[in-house]
């Protein structure tokens, strides 16, 4: 008996706290935004939210005549009230938690700053940092979002995958988060730079089917340049040799493909298979020094000069002169940054914090200064490991 009662009383207690489901939300309830963009509109946040439209995209349905997305868009002081105003035009409530890609335009980003918005996500349970965020360059998030895209139905889909192959096989371009934006923001001794996307094309077509119904899309979305940030505001944008030097400092660079003159005139074509890159800093005599050291290991893409690929001196020159290179571009990409824009992008205020932490607090509130004069040593080591399926060229070989 005092078996079962003292059960009843266990019973009766932990019976309260299973509550169940009580945050469930149905599916057929949720408008599932997997792109959202900021806009400036005057005084107000313009909010673009790409959302899914399940019949279009369901394999049982078999899709309908309409597009797989469909762009809401509503303005308000703050960024949740806009997004909370979306439902004036959307028969759903917006779902944030599987948000793929954030864009910001680039008005916004320059006169607004980016900081209040990334907060304001990073508060939000529902919203995973885990998105890819980009700037719009000469246009808007809204026109970004715009963007029908051939081979992947769902536009902010396309952006984050393109954006994902491109930074692992494609040196101008790379990956930022929002978890990692913030932590760039808010460390010393680095600034933010985010991957820019513009809209190429027939604008008037690029929300229709029309867009993705011919061979070649009207209007098309491309990965353009590397967007520079002062706290949470742009302030430019790098070339692309910039851009590539940027991220071979910043050891960004999986695998990509570049090209270089011979010492006789035409091009040799390397494709990198590894690359390595280590920056250290020593404070001597009260002034910080940073070594960059670059290991690249790659193999020969295409020969359009007259070598011979089979001889080791010519392995070794090549070898040299691709060091050579690789040094000009991290050292053009440093150069031009403290020209145009005089502060610290790559990271070597981290690096003197994390060689001399009591110096780098003296003189923290004037790093950019230091940054202007700051002695920065290259070196890099270039091996040659393969040669492709043919030794020497057989273009000289040609009969008349």
């Amino acid at each position: 008996m005092n078996k079962s009662f003292r059960l009843i009383v266990c019973i009766a207690f932990l019976l309260p706290l299973l509550t169940g489901c009580w945050d469930r939300q149905e599916l057929n309830e949720l408008g599932i935004m997997l792109g959202l963009g900021v806009d400036k509109d005057g005084d107000l946040i313009k909010v673009s939210a790409q959302v899914v439209v399940p019949n279009e995209v369901s394999s049982k349905s078999g899709g309908g005549n309409g597009t797989p997305v469909t762009l809401y868009e509503a303005s308000a002081p703050t960024l949740f009230e806009a997004i909370q105003k979306l439902t004036e035009t959307s028969p759903r409530r917006i779902f944030m938690a599987h948000i793929r890609v954030l864009v910001f335009g680039e008005e916004y980003a320059r006169k607004e700053g980016i900081y209040d918005v990334m907060e304001a996500l990073m508060r939000e349970p529902t919203a995973r940092p885990d998105y890819y965020v980009m700037v719009a360059r000469n246009t808007t998030a809204s026109k970004v979002l715009d963007v029908l895209t051939p081979l992947e139905n769902i536009p902010a889909e396309k952006l984050f995958n393109s954006l994902d192959v491109s930074a692992k096989t494609w040196s101008p371009t790379t990956t930022v988060t929002g978890d990692q934006l913030i932590e760039y923001m808010l460390t010393p001794g680095i600034q933010p730079v985010i991957t820019g996307v513009e809209v190429v094309g027939n604008l008037a077509r690029s929300g229709s089917k029309d867009n993705i119904g011919t061979i070649k899309s009207p209007a098309r979305l491309n990965s353009t340049g590397l967007s520079i940030f002062k706290k949470d505001k742009l302030v430019g944008w790098l070339t692309e040799d910039e851009s590539k030097g940027y991220n071979y400092i910043r050891d960004n660079v999986v695998s990509t493909v570049s090209h270089m003159p011979c010492r006789k005139g035409g091009n040799v074509t390397f494709k990198a298979l590894r690359t390595k890159t280590q920056r250290k800093a020593k404070v001597i005599n009260d002034q910080p020094v940073i070594h960059i050291k670059l290991k690249n290991v790659s193999s020969i893409g295409a020969v359009e000069c007259g070598i011979r690929i089979g001889s080791m001196k010519t392995l070794k020159e090549l070898e040299k002169d691709s060091e050579e290179r690789l040094i000009d571009l991290m050292e053009k990409s440093v150069n031009s940054v403290r020209r145009k824009f005089h502060i610290d992008i790559f990271g070597f205020g981290q690096e003197v914090y994390h060689a001399d932490p009591k110096f780098f607090k003296k003189i923290e509130k004037d790093w950019d200064q230091y940054f202007e004069n700051l002695d920065v040593k290259y070196e890099a080591n270039v091996q040659i490991k393969r040669v492709g399926t043919l030794d020497d060229s057989f273009k000289e070989d040609l009969k008349e």
